[in-house]
């Protein structure tokens, strides 16, 4: 059984991160950088990962 813990200032912070992370990853595709769009979107999807699994 996964013991559970409290969020803290260091999950505020991923959030903030994961978007912020995702908006330059909008941006990016618009602007036609599609390489550093995907590099942007990994990152992003890397935070929202560990999110999910802290919400368990």
């Amino acid at each position: 059984m996964k013991e559970t813990t409290t969020p803290d200032l260091g999950d505020l912070v991923i959030v903030l991160l994961a978007s912020t992370l995702a908006g330059l990853r909008d941006r990016l595709a618009d602007d036609g950088f599609q390489d550093a769009s995907e590099l942007a979107a990994e990152l992003t999807e890397r935070c929202d990962d560990y999110l999910s699994e802290m919400a368990r």
